[in-house]
């Protein structure tokens, strides 16, 4: 009996020692974080051109490449940027060019000299509508960098939002392909010199690419995307 007490021990232990090991617990490897705010390292002009341009594009800071950065002497108060429509006082103004890259896109901001005041510089496309029975007096720029801004002599001052604030990315990703398709196109769709009431519609668009834009219908279908983004961008 106790000979058979003892081999059952034997067997037991042998068994136990045969039996698949459990595997150790590995430890996740650590998530690396993506940098979400801007490098305190940078200048004031460098970290608010950084943080507009990742807002403007809903982009995190991280994506943004900073180029260069140069001093520079504005010749106005408004730092070098003329809007159709706006009066500039012509004082000398220093301040910083700021050069960004993003999405494969270079884009410049001008700043004052301490940064509290920063204006895109890069237009991707102008459009004016002047005359007409109705009186229109519009003017409205587009900037490479996700601004757009437009005035009318009916206002008086100067309207300014982010694209993304009015329109759908659907409506976005349309304005990149023609940006990033065609070269610089310029229309004109004003009525014939001397005609009563004439309206004087004309469009600029300084494009990325290298085709031209001949078609009439795609030029049509650009100039009613655009009357209606000025639409919306007034009535905001």
């Amino acid at each position: 009996m106790k000979r058979l007490f003892i081999s059952m021990i034997l067997l037991m232990i042998v068994i136990s020692a045969c039996a698949p090991q459990a595997a150790a617990t590995e430890e996740p490897a650590p998530v690396e974080e993506q940098p979400t705010h801007v490098n305190v390292d940078l200048t004031p002009a460098q970290r608010v051109a950084i943080s507009k341009l990742a807002e403007n594009l809903g982009l995190t800071p991280d994506k943004i490449k900073l180029i260069s950065t140069e001093a520079v002497d504005w010749p106005d108060s408004c730092l070098g940027v003329s809007t159709e429509g706006i009066m500039c006082s012509q004082v000398v103004t220093p301040g910083f060019r700021v050069v960004l890259e993003a999405e494969g896109k270079k884009v410049e901001y001008h700043t004052n000299q301490d940064a509290s005041v920063i204006v895109p510089a890069t237009v991707a496309l102008t459009w004016s509508r002047s005359g007409g029975i109705a009186g229109f007096c519009d003017n409205l720029t587009i900037y490479l960098s996700g601004e757009v801004q437009g005035t009318t002599c009916k206002k008086g001052d100067i309207v300014e939002k982010r694209l993304n604030e009015i329109l759908s990315r659907e409506q976005i990703a349309t304005m990149n392909d023609w940006l990033t398709k065609y070269g610089v196109v310029d229309i004109d769709a004003s009525d014939p010199a001397g005609a009563a009431d004439a309206m004087s519609v004309k469009l600029h668009l300084a494009g990325l690419g290298t085709e031209k834009m001949t078609s009439k219908a795609v030029q049509q279908v650009l100039l009613q995307f655009i009357q209606d983004l000025n639409q919306k961008l007034m009535s905001q």
